[in-house]
């Protein structure tokens, strides 16, 4: 469903993807900072997030995140505690 990346740098970071990649980097308000959308150019779709180490995020180390939709949680949660 979707992707971000945890970062400290995530401004520059931003632009490195805008660069190598050729997303387009919009600002998203997280209060008092923002993080950051990346869209492809074509089409305007938001396709990833450059978030800041910041707040909730601050203990996690660089890396992409996945989330994914189930279509049911509390099934999905069992399945994994009975695997």
């Amino acid at each position: 469903m979707w992707h971000d990346l945890t970062i400290q740098n995530a401004a520059q970071i931003g632009e490195f993807y805008s660069k190598v990649i050729g997303w387009q980097k919009e600002g998203l308000s997280m209060g008092e900072y923002e993080d950051y959308m990346m869209k492809e150019t074509g089409t305007g779709e938001a396709v990833a997030g450059v978030c800041h180490a910041r707040g909730s995020n601050d203990y996690l180390p660089p890396q992409w995140l996945m989330y994914v939709l189930v279509p049911n949680l509390d099934e999905s949660i069992e399945a994994c505690r009975q695997l």
